[in-house]
Parts: structure tokens; C-alpha cells; sequence
């Protein structure tokens, strides 16, 4: 993780930084206390949240995307919060397509990474105002290995994170473009591990980096399915 991180540093000076506002507007909150139990069957991996400063009329929405080994194996729109769901609440992982197309159903693949993201969202579908990306190592006796609050772009984030971001691998690293584009090669490479994809145009696909970071794309054969 230490490593993915200086990574993520070293793109960001190379892609260059977006400047961030220096005051953060006042919003809703959704925040994960605690990681409570890790397992890989439905209903069984479980989060305590707090949900916080949300008023009336509330145009936000609860989304829930897990993937794991190149599958999407949840994508749960559970609602429109009001004012009287703010406070603690037991978040779990299972079954559901209400937010968007699943791949795979629970249980999760042993001994895979797991990407969970905790999302509150403007609108159905809309931008990530609020919540974190969690991340485990496995399901089987797993562990936590990050969780990344999710700040909105009119805050401290340019670019947050799509809700239909897909995570793949770059088994061997891949060149990086400005565009889809042969012309417009940059002069560094993505190195191998797990990118968020964010969509594809004929023979190349964009990653999404980080929310300070313009998205680049790679050529797609770099990309495993």
C-alpha cells in the first residue's frame, strides 16, 4: 500500500494537481466508524456508518458498489436519505443490483482484494458528494488495507471517483496517453497492479488515478478482463 501511494504522488505532479479551494463548503456526511466483520458470504461483511448534516428536501441517494477479482458483485441504491437518517447506522454487503449491473453474486472469491465503496451521491447515479473507498485483502481472514474518504469536486476533490468505475489489472504496466491517441503519449507509464477503468474508445481504455489527477488512458490490449 506504502508503495501505491508513492505512486499515486508521483502521478500527481506528472499530471499535474488541480487547484482545491482552501474553504470546504458545509454538506452532508457519510462516514465510516468502523470495519465490524469481514467474511466472504452475503450479509456477513459489516460496517458501522454515521450520516450526518443532511436537510430537507434531500436530493442524495446511498450507493453501495463492490468488486472483486475484475467482477462487480454489488451495486445497491438503498435511498434517499432525510433529515431524521442522520446517526449511526450497521451497513452490510450482499446481493443487490438496484444501482446498477452486478457481474458475479456473493459469496466473494477467496483469497482476492476487495474494493468497497461507501458512497452518498447528488441525485440517483450522480457524483460522490460524501463516504469512502475501503479496501480488504481477502475475505477469508482478511484485514483492511485503506479507507479513502470521499470528499465532493466543489471541495478538496477535482475528480471524484465514478460510480461505474470498474477495477482491472495492468498485468504488466501499460504507456500512458493524454488521449485515446497515439499522438498524444506522455512521457511515463502506468505501472502494473489494479486501476479503476472508467470507459473505452476503440483501441484504448481511461483510468481514473485520484481526485487531484487528470484520468489518462492506456492502450486496452495492456488490460486484463
Amino acid at each position: 500500500m506504502r508503495k501505491l501511494l508513492v505512486i499515486i504522488l508521483i502521478l500527481l505532479l506528472v499530471l499535474g494537481a488541480l487547484g482545491a479551494s482552501t474553504v470546504l463548503a458545509a454538506g452532508p456526511t457519510w462516514s465510516v466508524v468502523s470495519v465490524d466483520t469481514i467474511d466472504c458470504a452475503g450479509s456477513a461483511t459489516t460496517f458501522s456508518m454515521e450520516l450526518a448534516g443532511v436537510t430537507d428536501p434531500s436530493p442524495y441517494y446511498w450507493r453501495t458498489i463492490v468488486d472483486a477479482g475484475g467482477n462487480r458483485y454489488m451495486d445497491e441504491n438503498a435511498g434517499n436519505p432525510v433529515s431524521t437518517d442522520n446517526g449511526p447506522y450497521s451497513w452490510t454487503l450482499y446481493n443487490s443490483s438496484s444501482g446498477g449491473p452486478v457481474t458475479a453474486t456473493f459469496p466473494l472469491p477467496n483469497d482476492t482484494p476487495i474494493t468497497v465503496q461507501l458512497l452518498l451521491t447528488n441525485g440517483f447515479g450522480g457524483p460522490a458528494v460524501s463516504g469512502a473507498i475501503v479496501t480488504i485483502d481477502k475475505c477469508n481472514g482478511g484485514s483492511v488495507t485503506s479507507i479513502t474518504p470521499i470528499l465532493p469536486a466543489s471541495d478538496a476533490c477535482a475528480d471524484p471517483l465514478p460510480t461505474n468505475a470498474v477495477i482491472h489489472e495492468l498485468p504488466q504496466g501499460a504507456p500512458a496517453f493524454y488521449a485515446a491517441d497515439l499522438a498524444t503519449a506522455t512521457n511515463f507509464s502506468i505501472p502494473a497492479g489494479t486501476w479503476y477503468v472508467t470507459q473505452t474508445s476503440g483501441d484504448f481504455t481511461q483510468l481514473w488515478i485520484a481526485c487531484q489527477a487528470n484520468r489518462v488512458w492506456v492502450p486496452s490490449n495492456a488490460v486484463a478482463p
